[in-house]
């Protein structure tokens, strides 16, 4: 199996780099940039598709919705984890992302909470089902 890309959005440094680290640690591609624009050039020069797009909702000068919009119109299906400290699911919708194949987290969240949600998002439809030791 490949190795999965996700690229991480945030115009908070430390943000991004806690982002990188906690994803690349457990062996994801990670693209990184600070603001959509620099996101949507990196997406258009990466050679392998973008398996989740996690995104700062508030940004400038193009917000998370607006990028998530934009990448989901060029490969429909990313999947899309939003970040904010301020936003809630309310103003996703009032974005018209509700259609997306999206999540949210809240700002502040440690490593260990994005790795949780980003492997529950990227995890195979029947990821749970249990196997046995029955022959």
């Amino acid at each position: 199996m490949s190795v999965r890309t996700i690229l991480v959005v945030d115009d908070e440094p430390s943000d991004l780099e806690l982002a990188r680290k906690a994803l690349a640690g457990l062996g994801y591609k990670v693209l990184a940039a600070g603001d959509g624009p620099g996101a949507l050039g990196i997406y258009r020069e990466s050679a392998e598709p973008v398996a989740l797009l996690v995104t700062d909702v508030a940004m400038s000068p193009m917000n998370g919705c607006e990028l998530a919009v934009r990448l989901a119109a060029i490969q429909p299906d990313i999947k899309v984890l939003f970040v904010s400290g301020y936003a809630g699911a309310g103003v996703l919708r009032r974005e018209k992302v509700v259609e997306l194949r999206a999540a949210f987290l809240r700002k502040p969240f440690t490593g260990e909470q994005l790795t949780e949600r980003v492997q529950a998002l990227l995890a195979p439809r029947f990821a749970k089902t249990v196997q046995s030791g029955a022959k």
